[in-house]
């Protein structure tokens, strides 16, 4: 072959186009979008390349695609577990071993448990925990398959225990991979004035070291230089007498003449010496997290339980709170006073509140309280705490269930599991709805979510669907 037939036959196969790969189409479903479209009844969610290209009653299915009919079922998005501790040994997933020397080196070891009350508190805010998660447990593939399609394990403790990681599953090998390091800022308010004023003082160094980076930096001063035809006065040589009026002063002799000293040049005045800066003390890079927290250039969760645990977070860091993403309440006790009676406080302090879907009951009586609707009829957004065990979010359902036979809204109570949880990790626009653009984390179930008879009947995972039993 001549080299013009190579070169032809060449471009003749770079411009034939790779195939790409074929869409799938989701037809005859009842879509469940979590956006302000609602509910689509009778509607097609078209997916390609893992992400959402079309949603909507009238979406046509292009030649080739891939179609599932879910005539009769409902599609909704995945679900976002955004405080986990699957995986580390303390959470639903069980003892994990966790390597500091990276995820494939180093000694196994166990994650410590955390701080615990006992008044202390750590300031290690920039820990981060992606560094102690081995990502290949069983435990990571069990929860993809019971629907949590976006997973972020957080660091335990108190005071400022460090970072969570944002986990992606895989649809093959039960691995779970970080893909950011730094999803938000742990703030975990322990019990006693010490661990109280351990926080007050980080938070005051770090407001200082934020006071010192927005300081205009003082610009080194241009030397000066002497005014154009002004010439530096003449030195004599020291001892050289005046020479008294009228008197002639002697010219220098002729070059060469014998017994006359040679003239000496004068030597040009030092500069003076630049003063050497002393050099700046080594950063402490807790301190400059928790600065970017305040600076709003990172995300930070506040764990808070009880109205207690709200005035005893206020009493050392005023009524002014430091801004959060979220507030996390691991738990709703009545008998220390249930959140809402600080809901005010709350919204100067984060627009959303993560807690566990349950009902509570009144301390010394047999009547349920419904504290989480009561924080949405004061204004909050409610997003769900979801178990750290496959079976646990499977029964979570019918816990969800009841809170909506309670009163809470369906439609609130669908978005406490998947959008309003993305909203708080800052991901919304990839994650938690069904539209065009957002990765397709979708859930596929035989009928209403909230219908007991309703089954799960498969997960996608950017598209893919998750095999049901585990691959191994």
């Amino acid at each position: 072959m001549t080299k013009r037939c190579f070169l032809t036959a060449l471009a003749l196969c770079l411009s034939v186009p790779l195939a790409a790969q074929a869409p799938t189409a989701f037809v005859h479903a009842r879509i469940l979008t979590m956006t302000d479209a609602g509910t689509i009844e009778d509607g097609t969610i078209l997916v390609r390349d893992g992400r959402i290209e079309a949603v909507g009653a009238d979406v046509k299915v292009p030649p080739g695609a891939h179609v599932v009919d879910v005539a009769g079922g409902t599609v909704m998005p995945g679900l976002v577990h955004a405080w986990s501790k699957a995986g580390l040994g303390g959470g639903g997933g069980g003892a994990a071993p966790s390597f500091p020397g990276g995820r494939r080196g180093g000694r196994p070891t166990r994650v410590p448990s955390g701080g615990g009350g006992g008044g202390n508190a750590q300031v290690q805010a920039a820990r981060k925990i992606a560094d102690q998660i081995y990502d290949r447990q069983d435990i990571f593939g069990e929860l993809l398959r019971a629907g949590v399609t976006t997973l972020v394990v957080h660091p335990d403790g108190t005071g400022f225990p460090g970072q969570a990681a944002e986990l992606a599953p895989n649809v093959g090998p039960d691995v779970a991979l970080a893909v950011r390091d730094e999803a938000y800022v742990v703030v975990s308010p322990a019990p006693g004035p010490r661990a109280g004023k351990a926080i007050k003082d980080a938070l005051d160094k770090a407001q200082k070291a934020l006071e010192e980076r927005k300081k205009p930096k003082e610009e080194p001063k241009p030397e000066e230089k002497p005014a154009e035809g002004d010439k530096p006065a003449e030195q004599k040589p020291e001892g050289e007498a005046k020479p008294a009026e009228g008197e002639k002063k002697e010219g220098p002799a002729p070059e060469g003449k014998e017994g006359e000293k040679p003239k000496t040049e004068e030597k040009p005045a030092e500069a003076p010496k630049p003063q050497e800066k002393k050099p700046e003390p080594p950063k402490d890079p807790n301190i400059e997290v928790i600065a970017d927290v305040l600076d709003g250039q990172r995300r930070a969760f506040l764990t808070l339980g009880s109205a207690m645990d709200v005035q005893h977070y206020r009493s050392f860091v005023g009524d002014e709170p430091m801004k959060s993403a979220a507030v996390v309440a691991e738990r709703l006790d009545p008998r220390t006073g249930l959140l809402s009676l600080e809901a005010e406080w709350l919204k100067k302090a984060a627009p959303i509140v993560l807690t566990p879907p349950a009902m509570t009951q009144v301390p010394n009586t047999r009547t349920l309280a419904h504290p989480i609707k009561d924080l949405a009829d004061a204004g909050l957004q409610i997003g769900f705490l979801l178990p750290d065990s496959a079976n646990g979010v499977r029964s979570m359902r019918f816990d969800v269930m009841e809170l909506v036979r309670c009163g809470l809204p369906a439609d609130a109570a669908l978005r406490a599991m998947t959008v309003v949880p993305a909203q708080a990790l800052g991901i919304q626009d990839k994650v938690g709805s069904i539209a065009e653009g957002r990765r397709a984390d979708l859930l596929v179930f035989t009928g209403d979510p909230l219908d007991p008879v309703s089954d799960l009947r498969s997960v996608y995972l950017a598209g893919h669907e998750v095999e049901s039993h585990n691959p191994r």
